[in-house]
């Protein structure tokens, strides 16, 4: 399994990857872009994807403890077994069946909040390996060795 990514420029410069989001419970299908961050513990969708979906937090369980991360501290809900679909360099599909899906509530959305992206977290990227290289503009999570 290949599933190539992609790089932005701008103040993140960082790679990504597109997956579709697929949720019977939210009545949602929809396709995201997710930074690729082994810094971040989950997979985490942003405040700006989730109001672009037009997502009811009320549909959602609220975690007591919030998280912590590029906003700083932020309220943070999730919903329970939740499918990503990644496509793959053979143009066939993967799918990431998650027992939970973080989704991120700021109490003020203002323009930088906004900024923040959605992120696959390692709660995916451990199961595989990840190549990254910026100077060739390659990167891709896969099953396979890495030589």
């Amino acid at each position: 399994m290949r599933i190539p990514c992609f790089f932005k420029s701008g103040p993140l410069e960082a790679a990504y990857v597109n997956a579709i989001f697929d949720s019977e419970a939210l009545h949602t299908y929809a396709t995201l872009e997710f930074l690729i961050d082994t810094g971040a513990t989950k997979t985490t969708i942003s405040d700006k994807d989730v109001i672009r979906l037009g997502i009811d937090y009320e549909a959602l369980e609220k975690l007591d403890k919030g998280m912590l991360g590029i906003g700083g501290p932020v309220d943070t809900y999730i919903l329970k077994e939740a499918k990503l679909a990644f496509h793959k360099k053979d143009k066939q599909t993967h799918v990431e069946h998650l027992e939970s899906l973080c989704f991120l509530r700021h109490s003020e959305v203002t323009e930088r909040i906004l900024r923040i992206p959605s992120i696959l977290g390692r709660d995916i990227l451990n199961k595989y390996a990840l190549a990254y290289d910026r100077r060739q503009d390659n990167a891709y999570i896969t099953d396979e060795p890495i030589p």
